[in-house]
């Protein structure tokens, strides 16, 4: 964290004079109170909310801090009368919510509707706060954007509620009217009104200010009566009811006695008491239960008879002010004070905010019903209109009051805004379920309403597209959600510093020991809730001023988000703010062990110029995905680190802590003096003082628990006390346990001990925080919670619990409850993990109570209905269309789901619908993988534990995804195809021995069954193509930065050296598995080869040319050299003292003793009398040395030598025993000289002899034989000498073998196999065998130990080997078979493509059916074998080539012809084509300059396709037309003006010389007429050939009449078939051309059959693969270098551009078809990719572990790509699959060939 800004305030001066009362005023914020002031001095306050003034650690205020970070939410605040607007509120929540909440969260916003009167009949409450608490809760709303008020009303007046506070001189003022009227009646005088001037409101001072004033309507009364008789609503009955019943509302004295006004008088002071611990003092309604116990009886009745007894008292107080308070106060403060909930949020909601004018965020709805005046003896008409009580007449004060309230609500809203409905009356009132046009009425108002949010919202919305390939889109989106979380830490810290009052002199303790201990983490320790989150964000803050230079501050406060109690994601935060910092643009891991050691190298960067201090709070906090793994966390630190760390005393992190040795500083408890700071803060900030006796207590109770978090409590505690409070019932428990226990008791009798118990058991099991929604759903499920809340309300239809009661649960635990965000939404958890423990153990107290709970979250998730796709989907899905040009599919993932879900399936003991449900649920894996990472499955994986067995489908499934970890963390959405193609062969393969037999799997055939309908189109393989699990895997060492370029190994112990691409240099022990050294470049030298010397002290860096050597330890140049032409090869000797250098490509060699300072011992040149075949790379030297001998030898000779580096001579030569040996390695040991020599074995394969020479002798001893497998790349000897270790990568297939040979028992064995190329390879020992991939910045660590005595692992020469394919031919109409040519000369292999039984392994193997000099076709399930190539007599001419053809028939196992005496001309395989049913052989003639088919029935030239052109140009062209001119010609330029003043002659010469060199290119065009061919493309259906000639023109022949159709000329551009397409009947032609004259690249679209161009696309420059459809309307083309498809419409002239994936490179050798029409395209670029053409992205992507060697794509209505691999003989079919379509073919209505029939249900055809 950057330096955080230094508030410093002078506390003092905002504290009071008086210690226990704050006396001084001053204005009420904001925060506190809504209060505004009129010219006097009386105030009428609303508490908005409890809010605290000073902070301590672990609480975080209901306030938020301010945030850099988006609040992606909105909050719609609705309101209306309790009564009237029941159906369209419930309309909105039942219809329109879901969708909105929808809408919104498929573009990654959070979505609430809040309506606190939803469920409730009244605004009656215990404590009166129903105002405070909905102006609070719309106020909470109107920090959000878009809309965030709307209003309902109707045509009756809100329900009236009493003022809950009303201050001093107001009240006063009312107690003196009334005694004034009663002494005036009691002497029988007429009451004189004398109106209060000067009063108050509680709200605004008067309309002038723009406020929601009412006109007073009680003074008025005579005029609305006259108003009301001239319209014809009152009655003249109604008239004299009214005056009757009425009287007392409209005249203050009336009728009424001296009893009546002294009752009063009781009434108000019974009632209202005076509350000085308010300031300024307030008069305070008490609560309800005060004078009506039964109001909190948990008894339905006694609790309904206290409400009616409350009704009838509060009916009678409202009457008491409503006849005083104009009297008292006057008319305006009269109607404030006596204004309802509506009053309030009407008047807040309309209030400009954030400048926006009350239009851009609020709206009103207003119903009228015409016929309700109709109507007013129905029995539901009260619910709509206001009438006299048990009378149908209309109550004239009530419908003056709406109406003054709806001109009011014109006034302050635009009439843009108001939207105006009529509906016709029912006979029961409004009710959507009972009448059709109601119904239709609310879905008007639903429709209106989601259109006007909705258009609201997209203003609001910054919703940006998904754009980019997806594995650049998914990095972007992992590192914004990383900025926010380090910016919501930030601002908690500035948060929690803003309060930071406490411990000013432990703050200097840290700060001198941040000074001294430079090497050792500190420790701050402490109880819970001791203070130490406050201390750490102070430490924050004051760091940048402790330390010199400029500081960088990192903090996180571990617990404070869901995310930080995660080890791994915490590291992966530290280590993006430390990469910007000292290593921009470095690439980070996301494995746990690789951001350790990446950790460690980014600390290891910090300078003296810029110092590092890491603050981590809470370690106790982290969660036990990874057992809380504090292995990071090593000592001594590196320089200018320092490391702050907080734990809770006594945790078990605190003692995993103490071996990093740290210094330990323990907080202290509260002083009276910080506690006294600390209250009188508080209470200054709040307004508040407290009685002498309450001040005391809760000092002493303070002292009792001296820590900020019980100060905390308490203090929230006392903000409930008042003054008239008895102080017997005040008393604060002296633990902090026992303070909690008595808020939840309180919580309980207020608001019913079944709702506290079940959303305090929900909070405290919840995973990190429980979301409102989640919340109200689990409520609502409990029917203990409901049956209390059906009892307690007084609207029990409502078959939710309201939320108001969650609201005022909220409000009413205060401090104690945070919401933050988490899983990328917001959730509530408890502030303090200590109130979570105290809840568990009150409510929860047994272990299955608490499996309960986790079982009704997990149940919640698991949950089907019809609103799961909104609320609970595993992603929110939105069509995107992307310019207009296709539509992709954007996803929000419902993280909550995805961790929730396996978090308490765990701890509810439902292990087995874990494993159902998660673990091998696909799309749950899918999701899962794609919204978070692989990691996170591998981390459920860990906690799927059985108690009474181990279960096999756990580890294979855990290790398969381990081996496809890295292509799952680019893209997650090749999970299927990964699964099915390295355990589908393992999969089919278990089957039951004997019936009754059991699976080997008991979960792993449903997972695997489950993806071939996955929801996203995927590329899914019929069977195993990838590597499968059970092989030795690696460990992977990270703590690199940049790309490893260079390896070497040490002498002593397992140490290596590695060199980065920026030169940097690392030392690695292997033991530890981390860097232990770090050396920077010196004369920007990269090394390409180090070497380590004398004892490890020594390094020696090469690069090209140049030789350095450095001290170790200090880094210092001992030696360098770079004028060397050659470029040196080193090795050590004597046990590393003496430096050898060779040089490569000559004879000198350099001997260097490094102990003397590099001294130079010997330079001496070296011949040997065979001299080395190559230039390049021919010196081999031996690692390592026995005595002072070297081992060296010239690559791919027959001949080593033993050098003497002490005497500089060489002492032995040994040769191989064979002539036709070809050294590949040198390797020495203790007791044998090893030469690693290739030799020819059987049928062109190879063979390795390791040939063993004595070391003292230096005679032959023996060899050791390996396989023909063996492609050895680096040899390595492990020190005890008795392993030989041989790295095999193989640039062929992609895949790197690592083989060993025992020495003494001659045991060779392949013990694993791993999918890259490694360039470098070492073994120290079997235990650590490392290697380096090109272009990669981890190293791999095998361990060989646990292998090398397996024996199914043996090699012999007898073992056959496993070779790729070379091609593919797919047989029959149906296409069901297909015909796979082996790389081993002589194999075919036939495999069925629609058998499950057969997926894996071929119904027909042959061997040894033709050699490698042998042409085979195949046609029709036979083999075409030219063979017997030789010279031919039997012709007039004799002619080189294939004189025998046999046909082997595949069905019949034999061959079924043999044909001699033919002559085929050679061509190489490709050039072969067979056609007409496999009668005609189509091949090139011997000198290329034509098409020749021959009859394979006679063997006999059948036709000889030629250019017509040849004939012709033969005839009518001399020799000498045909000769090239080579006479030189100079071209000068002619400029304009030259031209006009040339003469007559110059012009003729002039224009002879054009003539002259237009004929020259016309002879040069007719000369490429007898170029040979270069080759040629055969349409799909045969019919017709297109030939190349490096020329500019092309032929175009008719195999059906094997005539020439046409000459494509283009006499500006060379035409070539390199790049090339043609349709499928030969119709068009697309390729790639230069057009010489423009100097542009083009793509040209040839018409066959017109023999012209039809379009032509200009200045497309490097492609490299094209594809056509059989129509000709769309090209698709790659370019070199790009990621990117071009998509070109020939027909309506559209060209556009398809980004794909991030690691894709299109090269030449890529290959490309069009598929489904044109609206797919295959693409094989070192991956196989599926693309939309229409939608423009990319499908589904295929990773393999080998290269592909070739593929092919069937014809037909679906997609099918067969590929044949070059690492093993196995054939995959791919298909793309989805949720509604099978990924195998239909089923074929040909028969079984090859008898693999039958009966078993289990072997049926795939479909």
């Amino acid at each position: 964290m950057e330096e955080l800004v230094r508030e410093d305030e002078d506390k003092e001066e905002r504290r009071g004079k008086d210690k226990y009362c704050i006396k001084e005023e001053r204005q009420t914020d904001s925060r506190t109170y809504l209060s505004v002031c009129s010219n006097r001095d009386d105030v009428v306050m609303i508490p908005e909310a409890n809010l605290c003034g000073t902070k301590t650690d672990e609480v975080q205020r209901n306030e938020a801090p301010p945030s850099l970070v988006e609040e992606k939410r909105f909050m719609v605040y609705i309101c209306g009368g309790y009564k009237d607007t029941v159906a369209e509120r419930g309309a909105l929540m039942e219809n329109v919510y879901p969708r909105l909440y929808l809408y919104c969260k498929q573009r990654g916003y959070d979505f609430r509707m809040v309506d606190l009167r939803l469920g409730v009949g009244t605004p009656v409450s215990e404590r009166h706060d129903t105002v405070e608490l909905h102006v609070e809760t719309l106020r909470q709303c109107q920090k959000t954007r878009g809309p965030n008020f709307i209003v309902f009303v109707g045509q009756k007046y809100e329900v009236q509620s009493l003022p809950s506070t009303i201050t001093r001189e107001a009240f006063e003022a009312i107690v003196r009217a009334v005694e004034r009227d009663r002494q005036q009646m009691s002497r029988n005088k007429p009451v004189v009104d004398s109106p209060a001037s000067g009063s108050q409101s509680s709200i605004s001072t008067d309309s002038s200010s723009g406020s929601f004033i009412q006109d007073p309507i009680h003074g008025n009364y005579l005029n609305f009566v006259d108003q009301a008789t001239n319209s014809g609503l009152l009655s003249q009955t109604s008239l004299d009811s009214f005056s009757e019943g009425e009287e007392a509302r409209r005249s203050p004295v009336g009728r009424r006695n001296c009893g009546d006004l002294d009752k009063d008088l009781t009434l108000l002071q019974m009632y209202y008491k005076l509350d000085e611990n308010c300031l300024p003092p307030v008069y305070r309604l008490l609560p309800i239960s005060s004078h009506h116990p039964d109001m909190l009886s948990m008894d339905k009745e006694h609790r309904r008879q206290a409400r009616k007894d409350w009704s009838t008292t509060s009916h009678r107080l409202r009457g008491i002010l409503q006849r005083t308070t104009v009297e008292a106060l006057g008319q305006e403060e009269a109607s404030l004070l006596l204004r309802t909930v509506l009053d309030w949020e009407v008047e807040t909601g309309l209030q400009s905010v954030d400048e926006a004018p009350p239009e851009e965020h609020c709206h009103c709805y207003k119903r009228l019903i015409p016929d309700l005046y109709c109507n007013l003896k129905n029995e539901h008409v009260a619910q709509y209109i206001d009438l006299l009580k048990g009378r149908t007449q209309l109550d004239p004060v009530l419908n003056a009051a709406h109406e003054q309230f709806m001109n009011r609500l014109h006034e302050k809203l635009r009439h843009t805004n108001i939207y105006e409905r009529n509906v016709g009356w029912g006979q029961k009132g409004l009710s959507p379920k009972h009448h059709r046009s109601h119904q239709f009425y609310t879905d008007q108002i639903s429709s209106h309403f989601q259109r006007t949010v909705i258009n609201s919202l997209n203003k609001a919305m910054k919703v940006t597209k998904t754009e980019g390939p997806f594995d650049t889109v998914r990095r972007g989106a992992v590192r914004v959600q990383i900025q926010e979380e380090i910016q919501r830490h930030i601002n908690y810290g500035l948060h929690l510093w803003k309060g930071c009052t406490l411990r000013h002199t432990f703050l200097d303790d840290v700060q001198k020991a941040l000074q001294q201990s430079r090497t050792r983490p500190i420790l701050l320790l402490g109880p819970p809730g001791w203070g130490k989150s406050t201390t750490i964000a102070a430490v924050a803050q004051l760091a940048p001023s402790w330390l010199p230079g400029a500081v960088k501050t990192l903090v996180h406060f571990i617990g404070f988000t869901g995310e930080s109690r995660n080890i791994r994601l915490n590291l992966q935060s530290l280590c993006v703010q430390l990469a910007e910092t000292y290593c921009p643009h470095t690439q980070l891991s996301e494995g746990l062990p690789q951001l350790i050691s990446e950790f460690h190298s980014l600390l290891a960067l910090v300078k003296a110029e810029r110092p590092l201090v890491v603050l981590l709070d809470g370690l106790d906090e982290l969660s036990d995905e990874h057992g809380a793994d504090l292995s990071w966390i090593s000592t001594p630190l590196p320089p200018n680190v320092h490391l702050i760390l907080s734990a809770t005393t006594d945790s078990p992190c605190t003692h995993t802590l103490q071996s990093a040795h740290p210094t330990v500083l323990s907080l202290p408890p509260l002083s009276l003096d910080d506690i006294t700071a600390a209250l009188e803060s508080k209470l200054w900030t709040d307004q508040r003082c407290l009685q002498e006796q309450q001040w005391q207590l809760l000092v002493q109770a303070c002292l009792s628990c001296p820590c900020p978090l019980y100060l905390e409590a308490a203090y929230s505690e006392s903000m409930l006390w008042t003054s008239y409070s008895p102080q017997a019932r005040l008393s604060l428990p002296s633990s902090l346990e026992g303070l909690y226990l008595g808020m939840l008791a309180r919580l309980e009798r207020e608001l019913g001990r079944q709702l506290v118990r079940r959303a305090a058991s929900l909070i405290s099991i919840s995973r990190w925080g429980v979301t409102e929604q989640e919340l109200l759903d689990l409520l609502a499920q409990d029917g203990e919670v409901l049956q209390e809340v059906t009892s307690c309300q007084s609207s029990s239809s409502h078959p939710r619990v309201p939320y108001v009661l969650w609201a005022r649960l909220k409000r009413d635990l205060g401090c104690h409850l945070t919401e933050v965000t988490t899983d990328g939404t917001w959730v509530y958890r408890w502030t303090h993990s200590k109130l979570s423990h105290v809840c568990i153990n009150r409510y929860l107290k047994t272990e299955d109570s608490r499996k309960a709970v986790h079982a009704d979250y997990a149940d919640y998730y698991r949950e089907k209905s019809q609103h799961t796709h909104i609320f609970q989907p595993l992603a929110w899905i939105l069509d995107e269309r992307d310019c207009g040009e296709g539509k992709t599919k954007s996803y929000r993932f419902n993280l909550r789901k995805l961790h929730g879900l396996p978090y308490h399936l765990v701890h509810s003991g439902q292990i087995l619908l874990f494993l159902s449900e998660c673990i091998f649920n696909y799309e749950f894996l899918l999701h899962k993988a794609w919204g978070l990472s692989v990691l996170d499955i591998e981390e459920d994986l860990n906690k799927a534990v059985l108690p009474d067995k181990g279960l096999v489908d756990v580890e294979v499934l855990s290790a398969a995804l381990e081996m496809s970890r890295a292509v799952l963390l680019q893209d997650p959405c090749q999970l299927a195809s990964q699964l099915v193609g390295r355990l589908g062969q393992m999969i089919i393969e278990d089957r039951p021995v004997a019936k009754g037999d059991l699976l080997t799997f008991s979960y792993l055939h449903a997972l695997l069954a489950q993806c071939t309908h996955s929801s996203l189109p995927v590329l899914l393989p019929s069977s195993t193509f990838l590597l499968p699990p059970g092989s030795l895997q690696p460990i992977l060492l990270a703590g690199h930065l940049n790309n490893v370029i260079a390896l070497g190994g040490g002498q002593s112990g397992p140490l290596c050296v590695t060199s980065e691409s920026d030169g940097s240099l690392r030392f690695w022990d292997l033991h530890q598995r981390r860097i232990i050294r770090s050396l920077d470049p010196v004369g920007g030298l990269v090394g390409d080869s180090v070497t380590l010397g004398l004892d490890d002290k020594m390094l020696i860096v090469c690069m090209g040319q140049s030789l350095q050597v450095r001290e170790v330890e200090s880094g210092r140049v001992v030696y360098s050299e770079s004028d060397s032409v050659d470029i040196p090869i080193v090795t050590t000797t004597c046990k590393g003292q003496l430096l050898v250098v060779f040089y490569d490509g000559s004879h000198l060699v350099k001997v260097f003793d490094l102990a003397s300072s590099c001294s130079l011992l010997h330079c001496v040149n070296i011949q040997l009398e065979h001299e080395a075949i190559h230039k390049d790379h021919s010196i081999m030297l031996s690692n390592n040395s026995i005595r002072d001998y070297v081992l060296f030898a010239y690559r791919s000779g027959g001949e080593a030598a033993v050098f003497s580096t002490r005497g500089g001579t060489v002492m032995s030569v040994l040769s191989a025993q064979q002539g036709a040996a070809s050294i590949q390695a040198v390797e020495m040991t203790e007791d044998y000289l090893l030469l690693f020599c290739r030799y020819p074995y059987k049928r062109g394969g190879e063979i390795i002899h390791i040939e063993l020479f004595s070391t003292v002798s230096f005679l032959y001893v023996r060899s050791v034989l390996g396989c023909s497998q063996d492609c050895i790349s680096q040899i390595t000897v492990n020190q005890a000498g008795t392993h030989v270790v041989a790295f095999c990568p193989s640039p062929r297939t992609g895949i790197t073998e690592l083989v060993t040979w025992n020495l003494e028992t001659e045991d060779h064995k392949h013990i694993t196999r791993y999918p890259g190329v490694l360039t470098k390879g070492l073994c120290f020992d079997l235990r650590f065998c490392v290697g380096v991939c090109h272009g990669e910045k981890y190293l791999r660590l095998w361990d060989l130990t646990s292998r090398i005595s397996d024996q199914t692992l043996t090699y012999n020469i007898h073992k056959l080997r496993s070779d790729g394919t070379e091609e593919v031919i797919p047989m029959g109409k149906t296409q069901r078979y297909a015909v796979c040519r082996s790389i081993r000369a002589g194999t075919v292999y036939v495999w069925n493509l629609t058998r499950r039984r057969f997926i894996c392994r071929p119904v027909r193997v042959e061997h040894g059916l033709y050699s490698s000099a042998d042409v085979v076709l195949a046609r029709d399930f036979k083999l075409y074998i030219l063979t017997n190539k030789g010279t031919a007599h039997n012709m007039d001419t004799p002619s080189y080539g294939f004189q025998t053809l046999l046909v082997y028939d595949l069905i019949k196992r034999s061959y079924v012809r043999r044909l001699t005496g033919i002559t085929v001309i050679p061509c190489p395989q490709h050039e072969y084509r067979l056609l007409e049913d496999g009668q005609t052989l189509l091949g090139l003639s011997e000198n290329r300059d034509h098409l020749i088919l021959w009859d394979l029935h006679s063997g006999s030239v059948k036709h000889k396709v030629k250019p017509s052109h040849r004939e012709s140009l033969m005839s009518s062209s001399t020799v000498l037309d045909l000769q090239p001119d080579l006479t030189p010609h100079r071209e000068a330029t002619l400029m304009p003006w030259d031209i006009r003043t040339e003469s007559q002659s110059a012009k003729k010469r002039r224009l002879a010389r054009e003539a002259q060199r237009e004929k020259e290119a016309m002879r040069r065009l007719d000369r490429e007429k007898y170029n040979c061919i270069d080759q040629y493309l055969l349409s799909g259906d045969e019919q017709v050939v297109v030939c190349s000639y490096f020329a500019h023109h092309l032929n175009v022949f008719s195999m059906v009449s094997q005539e020439h159709l046409y000459t494509l000329e283009d006499k500006t551009s060379l035409l070539s078939l390199h790049t090339s397409a043609v349709t499928y009947t030969g119709s068009h032609l697309v390729l790639t051309n230069y057009n010489q004259e423009q100097r542009s690249p083009c793509i040209t679209l040839w018409d066959l059959h017109k023999g012209a161009v039809r379009k032509r696309l200009r200045n497309e420059a490097g492609v490299c693969c094209v594809a056509i459809t059989d129509s000709a309307d769309r090209v698709v083309f790659g370019v070199t270098g790009s990621n990117r498809l071009k998509v070109w419409d020939t027909i309506n002239r559209s060209y556009r551009s398809i980004c794909g994936y991030g690691n894709l490179t299109i090269e030449v050798s890529s290959k490309l078809y069009v598929t489904e029409g044109g609206s797919k395209a295959i693409l094989l670029s070192g991956q196989l990719s599926l693309w939309d053409l229409e939608a423009c992205s990319v499908l589904s992507v295929l990773s393999l572990d080998a290269h592909v060697r070739c593929l092919r794509l069937l014809r037909g209505r679906d997609t099918c790509v067969l590929l044949g691999l070059s690492h093993s003989p196995a054939l995959v079919s791919v298909r793309p699959t989805s949720r509604t379509g099978s990924s195998a073919s239909p089923v074929s209505a040909d028969g079984d060939l090859f008898g693999e029939s039958s009966s078993s249900e289990e072997e049926e055809e795939d479909s």
